[in-house]
């Protein structure tokens, strides 16, 4: 685990029954609809999948998916309360094989990962997802917030383009790309297809 998801882990752990309660755990179905309009197949993984509701509602609608998070309480809540299969497990240590899932579901993943450190993540990321796999992203948009000082976690905002970028340059092909507002914050929606194995 990587010193600044640390911190991460500990605040999640700590607000994980809140967060469940709150509109953080919503699930925001036309984009997870867009996403799931576009697989060739039905193995999705949720990355970071929190307490379960987006896992709960692919599964819901047919899917084989498994989530994952790195908050041993957020898995927790997730196996109390929702359908579908979920493992602790960091994201910058995944353990599937090449090649295993037709889609990832990515929210507020990369808000929590070191700019130096996305590029390997998009291209562990294309590794277990099949040649033309759906990547599908919500990530926070740069802007101007209010970050409250006990709060520790990684934060990470990014330009539209900046990360378009980084996804071309690890081999996907943008197919969806947006900005939408949500809980007070610009974000952005991406949606793209891995292109070349790595």
């Amino acid at each position: 685990m990587k010193k600044y998801t640390k911190k991460t882990i500990e605040y999640y752990n700590k607000i994980a029954e809140n967060y469940f309660k709150s509109d953080a755990a919503i699930v925001i179905k036309d984009k997870i609809d867009k996403f799931v309009s576009l697989l060739q197949g039905t193995k999705v993984l949720d990355v970071a999948c929190g307490p379960g509701h987006d896992t709960d509602y692919l599964t819901r609608k047919g899917f084989n998916c498994i989530g994952i998070d790195l908050s041993r309480r957020m898995i927790e809540i997730a196996k109390k309360y929702y359908k579908g299969k979920f493992e602790i497990m960091d994201f910058f240590n995944l353990k599937f094989p090449q090649n295993s899932f037709d889609g990832l579901w990515c929210s507020s993943v990369f808000v929590h990962v070191d700019k130096k450190d996305l590029p390997q993540l998009l291209k562990n990321f294309a590794k277990i997802l099949k040649d033309k796999g759906i990547l599908g992203l919500i990530t926070v948009k740069k802007q101007k917030i209010k970050k409250n000082k006990a709060d520790k976690r990684k934060y990470v905002m990014y330009e539209k383009k900046e990360f378009e970028n980084y996804l071309r340059q690890a081999g996907y092909k943008i197919l969806i790309s947006e900005i939408f507002l949500y809980g007070g914050k610009k974000r952005l929606f991406i949606i793209a297809q891995n292109e070349k194995k790595l």
